[in-house]
């Protein structure tokens, strides 16, 4: 998402002081009628996202889905590709694949005149250009020569990125960074997504959430917590426990823990030094008419609290930065004002403004339909179908809408993306 002229809301635009830099949007939100191709955009990056963190096993197909309403598109690769910023470097990285196999495979570094190749491969032909790229400059030739020979043995099903990782091959560390950009950085959601994990939950994380939940009219005074032993909690199935204890981050700093919403627990490292885990019970507390503290079950609470409980990690990642997250359907559960706070908490929160975090969400709400207050016009996007099913993307960029209601403007149809109901009276 690459910020147009548009000068409304500087501070939604991540940059630097390099000459370089590629000014790029903090957030967008994309609109378009049910069955427009909205999750299907997300699906496909998820797609991807996937595929490079985790590879395909030996002699297993691809899973990858092409488009059924022309015949011409069975058989012919997908082609997918992301432009990024991590560590201060901004990166095109893409693919070209089908069923079996990597057709091609590339990674620039690139800027607002430069694009520099790092590598490209066409089937099983690489070309490091030379070497030329100051990631290799202080390689020997010998080491050269081994990266090459990495890349020619790579299987034509597995991308070499991936394989950089899985192998560990320390002459291609510089690679690294990339590879946890999809691995650590980007984070996608849908309404039927596991839980969220927050892995650093504290007291003033505790206390966050409280005043989060407090400031949005939800009756909630407070978040409190009791503590039992992961093995004699019996709420949480064996095999959820068995997986618990295998992602855990044990050795991830002072603070460890995770915060697991929906199983309404926080999972944290015993205090006695053992690698046992105990399980912390989050429990909201109101107040009854003589002012007394009530607590309740999250599972008592409405599915919108809940929701907002469950994207909490979500704003703590944005806020402490380098953290992308494309969430589809946001408004889910969610009253229109509750929505509108979160996306100004996020923008205009002074705390935020200079973070390198991105949030981008799909969205029917059209209480978001704001250029004065909330949104710039180039982070408002639209999806709509042509005649022959392809969806089209597009922007409110470079346009001159400022002086009108651009939710009516919407729903009347004036930029497209808006399901056209017949009268639904004849179909009986």
């Amino acid at each position: 998402m690459i910020a147009s002229d548009d000068t409304s809301h500087s501070h939604h635009i991540v940059t630097d002081n390099s000459e370089e830099s590629i000014k790029l949007l903090r957030t967008s939100i994309i609109y378009g009628a049910n069955a427009s191709g909205k999750s299907n955009l997300i699906k496909a990056m998820e797609f991807a996202r996937d595929f490079i963190v985790d590879g395909v096993e030996k002699n297993r197909n691809i899973n990858i889905n092409n488009f059924k309403l022309d015949k011409t598109c069975y058989t012919k690769p997908s082609r997918f590709e992301f432009e990024f910023k991590t560590n201060n470097k901004q990166y095109a990285y893409g693919f070209i694949v089908d069923k079996h196999k990597i057709h091609e495979e590339w990674l620039f570094e690139i800027g607002v005149n430069m694009e520099n190749p790092i590598y490209e491969r066409r089937g099983k032909d690489f070309n490091f250009h030379n070497f030329a790229h100051e990631f290799f400059l202080n390689l020997s030739e010998y080491q050269k020569n081994g990266i090459c020979y990495e890349a020619k043995n790579t299987r034509e099903s597995l991308l070499f990125l991936t394989n950089s990782q899985e192998r560990e091959i320390e002459d291609l560390q510089f690679l690294e960074p990339i590879y946890k950009w999809f691995s650590d950085v980007l984070t996608i959601i849908f309404p039927n997504s596991k839980p969220l994990i927050l892995p650093f939950f504290s007291q003033p994380i505790q206390d966050s959430l409280s005043k989060f939940l407090a400031s949005l009219d939800l009756g909630i005074k407070k978040i409190t917590t009791s503590t039992i032993d992961l093995e004699e909690y019996q709420e949480i199935p064996a095999e959820v426990k068995a997986e618990i204890k295998k992602d855990f981050p044990y050795q991830e700093g002072e603070i460890n823990a995770i915060f697991i919403p929906k199983l309404q627990s926080i999972i944290s490292q015993a205090k006695d030094g053992t690698d046992n885990l105990t399980v912390m019970n989050l429990s909201p507390v109101r107040l009854d008419k003589e002012h007394g503290e009530v607590e309740f079950n999250i599972s008592e609470e409405s599915d919108g609290t809940q929701r907002l409980i469950d994207l909490f990690p979500m704003l703590i990642h944005l806020q402490r930065g380098n953290a992308v997250y494309i969430i589809d359907e946001i408004e889910r559960s969610l009253h229109s004002l509750l929505m509108k706070k979160i996306f100004d908490y996020f923008l205009n929160n002074s705390h935020n403004t200079n973070l390198n975090s991105q949030l981008i969400a799909t969205t029917h709400e059209v209480y978001l339909l704001d250029i004065k207050d909330t949104f710039r016009k180039d982070e408002i996007w639209f999806v709509e179908k042509d005649k022959y099913g392809q969806s089209l993307l597009y922007s409110l960029a470079n346009t001159d809408f400022e002086n009108i209601d651009l939710t009516a403007g919407y729903l009347n149809g004036r930029f497209g993306a808006i399901p056209l109901i017949k009268d639904l009276l004849n179909i009986y």
